[in-house]
């Protein structure tokens, strides 16, 4: 073999491995038998609200309406992956106890540890007026704490509701120990709670007895939480339940207090938005961005201690527009230059094989404004395997081979504002996925579905996802770094034009302050499992954030 061939031959195991690397989220085995997962791939129990199927921890969790008995739960669907076995594995119209989780083993190659749990939220809840702080209510001991102000006697307590147990169940007034005949009606007007008071709550024929204790308390006035965007501040506070309270504010370096009074009181507890509407539109009264703003809360007779909050900046993450492209021996990256590193793609595999799933795109583009002159193609297309056109804020790090093959990747590039939305265009053509791959199979024959994703973190530095160690992003609300989140998953075919989008974030934590950005788009929304519609193409541009 001349060494001209030795060397395109070296070129060609490369791409393979880094193909394999970058469109994967499986972990080949190297071992005489072949990497077979064993999943659950339907579950389901009548009086449920919910049921989470997570291949990741290999769990199960159901959420149960109030009105479901745990104990005994028909099982309404039931299937595992196609190559599994498990004989003792739930069926369907089986009865299962879920008042402690339960454990199955699947067995293919390898054996898989599953674990069935549920969960039945109860609303409890005691109202009443003049309420002080939220009820502390402990149902291991089935006793209750409720709060009103110091301004409101113990002795002739309103209480307006109360729900202690699930949905349905009835409420009597125990006195001297013995429950009254008939169950209470609410508003309960004229209670003395100077000396606790029993309850006795009754479902079904099961009977729970309840203590409830009222107790006066001092509520401040004060700001509790501060919360800046970039035209507005979210103000949350107390006050005493005396006098009609309103926000002042003030740019820091002002001496003239500006009056709100458009605040929302929910009994001890003031909510405003400042400066109010909705100041995404043109013309709206908004704060200014960067700047320092100074607040209290006030009454006729009181006022807070002034809190000081800096608004946020309507900062954008560059070549949003995907008009700046450069090109490294027939691989397209979606950056200036070689030197910034905001924008990747897995094309560098793919090259070597003459694929680009991610191009830019000159002709077609979603806008003729004039600093409009590129967006991203990305084109599902089998390359040795299947492998699903995307783009994403990051960089391609290398191929890995510890554990198996795979790749490393960086995710997010730096970002610190807190934008409400991402809007941009997008135009799709899916395809009938015709390529599956466990735990998907069952999408095989259905419609592909195209991708546009947006985190905001606050991570130390970029997740660094390794294929080959089983390593990826925990998109979850368990991910305690995710500060914001917002998806969309479509199959609708946007028939050759492109479509409007706007993802709205929901912050999971409203009060941090990211330290990255992950925005991704993708033509197959399976795509890391081998698992999407070759021809699947989908375009993108003129991404933007959008602030209030």
């Amino acid at each position: 073999m001349t060494m001209k061939y030795i060397t395109e031959y070296k070129y060609m195991l490369t791409a393979a491995a880094v193909i394999l690397a970058l469109q994967s989220c499986l972990i080949e085995n190297d071992m005489s038998y072949p990497r077979v997962y064993g999943n659950v791939t339907a579950f389901a129990v009548e009086g449920q609200e919910s049921c989470t199927i997570n291949t990741d921890s290999r769990t199960v969790s159901v959420v149960l309406e109030e009105t479901a008995y745990i104990n005994s739960l028909k099982v309404t669907q039931s299937s595992i992956s196609d190559e599994a076995t498990c004989p003792d594995f739930p069926k369907v119209d089986d009865v299962l106890d879920l008042t402690e989780p339960r454990k199955y083993i699947l067995h293919t190659y390898q054996d898989y540890e599953w674990t069935i749990s549920a969960t039945q939220p109860i609303e409890r809840y005691i109202n009443c007026e003049n309420q002080g702080s939220s009820p502390i209510i402990d149902n291991d001991n089935k006793t209750a704490l409720v709060y009103v102000v110091e301004t409101q006697s113990l002795q002739s307590v309103t209480i307006t509701g109360m729900k202690l147990e699930r949905e349905g169940s009835e409420i009597y007034l125990v006195t001297d120990g013995v429950a009254a005949s008939e169950p209470c009606e609410f508003p309960m007007e004229g209670v003395d709670a100077l000396t606790a008071l029993e309850f006795e709550v009754r479902y079904d024929d099961v009977s729970v007895r309840w203590k409830v204790t009222f107790q006066q308390e001092i509520v401040p006035i004060e700001i509790t939480s501060s919360i800046p965007w970039t035209y507005h501040v979210d103000i949350k506070a107390t006050y005493g339940r005396t006098g009609t309270p309103y926000i002042q504010y003030r740019q820091a370096d002002s001496d003239e207090w500006i009056r709100f009074d458009d605040v929302t009181v929910d009994g001890i507890n003031i909510s405003a938005s400042i400066p109010g509407g909705d100041t995404s539109v043109e013309g709206a009264t908004r704060l200014l961005p960067g700047t320092s703003y100074e607040f209290k809360v006030c009454t006729e007779t009181a006022e807070s201690d002034v809190v000081t909050v800096k608004t946020g900046t309507p900062d954008q993450i560059d070549n949003m527009g995907f008009d700046q492209w450069h090109s490294d021996n027939g691989t397209w990256y979606p950056n200036l230059n070689s030197t910034i590193e905001i924008w990747d793609t897995a094309n560098g595999g793919a090259a070597l094989l003459r694929k680009n799933p991610t191009t830019p795109e000159y002709d077609f583009l979603a806008t003729d404004e004039a600093g409009n002159t590129a967006a991203a193609r990305l084109e599902s297309m089998l390359v040795g395997m299947f492998a699903a056109g995307n783009i994403y804020t990051g960089k391609f790090l290398n191929a890995s081979f510890s554990g198996g093959i795979g790749a490393e990747l960086n995710w997010g590039t730096s970002f610190t504002a807190r934008p409400k939305a991402l809007k941009g265009y997008y135009s799709y053509s899916p395809k009938t996925i015709d390529n599956a791959r466990s735990p998907y199979e069952s999408l095989e024959g259905t419609m592909d579905q195209c991708q546009l994703l947006v985190i905001l973190t606050d991570m130390d530095e970029q997740f660094t996802v390794n294929t080959a160690e089983g390593i990826f992003f925990d998109q979850t609300k368990d991910n305690a770094n995710i500060i914001a989140y917002g998806k969309i998953e479509s199959d609708e075919d946007t028939g050759g034009e492109y479509k409007e989008f706007t993802i709205d974030l929901d912050y999971w934590r409203p009060d941090a302050t990211p330290t990255y950005a992950i925005v991704i788009a993708c033509a197959s929304y399976k795509g890391d499992y081998f698992t999407g519609g070759v021809g699947s193409i989908m375009y993108v541009d003129e991404f933007e954030f959008v602030y209030d």
